[in-house]
């Protein structure tokens, strides 16, 4: 579980354990299964996207049959132009506990006068899947979140991915800042559309990785007061989102933010702190989970007195280490090759599409890294996942296009969101939960320095409840919700203010 700690930011990132310096063997996936699965997925007539996924959900409790306590059902909405979003819906049906999931909150005016109010959190949370995947991927959280009782969970595939529709990505450029938004816009103007289609009017959204950034953008765009004076999107949860940190590569770095100084600015954005993307693929699950932490997992607030990102003026970095930040020319064959196929927006999933028998193969690269306690554990969930998986990356290219038009190489964002929105969300009094796993190869300290500038922000403008939350998932990487699901489940409750 989670605890707090002593440790600096940049010593903490420095001494973690990676989640893939695994030194395990990883589970074989034979060329035999693979030519099997090649087989059935191509004209097997029971392997559809449909009876697939299906076959994954089906260890739910409630799917297809109701528990007598919750309902879940797959919904294709339309959203125009022969498109769809797929989503995967969930309700409790018992009583709230608190009927109006009742919260309070306070508010000190200018003349230091305490308000408190009554507020009714919204029932709703739309949950969004990061770059490639799909909302398959949060099968076992699935449960553990809809057990509160009256909650009702959106969990959809973005327009392009999953089993979502999958239009041809327009030949975006990405040079401007209005470039890059044009790529943003064509998955979050889905999200609205079929946000408007499902008449949810207040919700809580989370979004993992991609799905994090794009859940910023959707608020940046879409936040609204509505007729009651409440939000929107009541709270926001990001799970390791990518595209935080201030970067080298920036479209944005040349505007002065009032909420940070000229020079701290000017020196995050010196720096290329890229993130090892290869490494995605090589995560084993089975390590992360059960090996113990080599640094103390934090679960905590984030003041004015944190430093995170070298923001200290007088922790600032030598020229040289500035220099060795910057160095971000690939130093593997592999390394180099992603960098090839990023400049020149070419999807590692048009590879698979085309090898034949050889898909399951490749796929098990993934697969068998990522669920590899599952594999040993219980194969049946592991042949439906991995079979699952094999659809969704065999299905058409379309949103993964995106990617490269959004981040440059190393997952460096153009328009880093530190850059857009803290003064927003604090502006909109809108709560905020940024979660990573202690072995998490995404930037941790790009986080705490959010949750930094907004709590600053906050408090500057009296206003007294602390609006962002730091949080870090022990035995967790990258996909902690996956890692660990009862902590993972745990912090949302409590972020949430609900209770089973």
């Amino acid at each position: 579980m989670s605890s707090s700690t002593s440790q600096a930011p940049t010593e903490r990132m420095s001494s973690k354990r990676s989640e893939f310096n695994d030194g395990r063997k990883r589970p074989i996936y034979s060329w035999s299964d693979s030519f099997r699965d090649w087989v059935k997925q191509s004209f097997y007539g029971n392997y559809t996207d449909l009876q697939v996924e299906s076959n994954l959900l089906s260890v739910l409790p409630f799917y297809p049959e109701s528990d007598g306590k919750r309902i879940a059902k797959v919904i294709n909405t339309d959203i125009g132009n022969g498109n769809y979003i797929h989503e995967l819906y969930i309700e409790n049906i018992e009583t709230p506990i608190h009927p109006d999931f009742e919260q309070e909150s306070q508010i000190i005016n200018n003349n230091g006068v305490i308000t408190t109010t009554k507020n009714h959190s919204p029932r709703d949370v739309v949950l969004i899947h990061g770059y490639a995947a799909s909302l398959g991927l949060f099968i076992d959280n699935f449960d553990s979140l809809s057990k509160i009782p009256g909650i009702k969970i959106h969990a959809i595939d973005l327009l392009g991915f999953g089993f979502s529709a999958r239009p041809n990505f327009p030949n975006f450029k990405s040079e401007t800042a209005e470039d890059v938004k044009k790529t943003e816009d064509w998955f979050i103007d889905a999200i609205e559309i079929w946000r408007q289609k499902r008449n949810i009017n207040r919700f809580v959204l989370m979004g993992h990785s991609f799905g994090g950034y794009l859940s910023c953008c959707y608020a940046l765009k879409y936040q609204t007061k509505l007729t009651n004076n409440l939000n929107l999107i009541d709270k926001l949860v990001l799970i390791s989102p990518v595209g935080l940190e201030r970067n080298k590569f920036s479209l944005l770095k040349n505007i002065q933010e009032s909420y940070i100084t000229k020079s701290s600015q000017l020196r995050q954005n010196e720096q290329s702190s890229s993130r090892d993307i290869e490494q995605e693929v090589l995560a084993n699950q089975e390590e992360i989970v059960s090996s113990a932490s080599t640094t103390t997992s934090t679960a905590k607030s984030i003041n004015e007195e944190a430093t995170p990102m070298n923001n200290n003026e007088s922790s600032a970095t030598s020229e040289d280490e500035i220099e060795d930040e910057e160095d971000t020319t690939p130093k593997t064959r592999r390394a180099k090759i992603i960098r090839k196929m990023w400049d020149n927006n070419f999807s590692p999933f048009s590879i698979v599409r085309n090898v034949g028998p050889m898909k399951s193969k490749l796929i098990s690269g993934w697969t068998t890294h990522r669920f590899s306690h599952v594999y040993y554990s219980n194969p049946q969930h592991f042949q439906n996942m991995h079979d699952y998986i094999y659809r969704v990356f065999n299905a058409k290219g379309s949103g993964e296009y995106a990617i490269t038009r959004v981040l440059a190489f190393g997952a460096l964002a153009k328009l880093p969101l530190l850059d857009r929105c803290p003064e927003k969300f604090v502006d909109w009094k809108l709560p905020t939960l940024w979660l990573y796993g202690d072995k998490d190869w995404m930037n941790e300290e790009a986080g705490e320095e959010m949750t930094k500038e907004i709590n600053q922000l906050a408090k500057k403008k009296n206003y007294n409840d602390e609006l962002a939350r730091f949080r870090i998932l022990s035995n967790s990487g990258h996909h902690l919700y996956l890692d660990n699901p009862p902590d993972f489940a745990k912090e949302i409750f409590s972020f949430l203010k609900l209770k089973k």
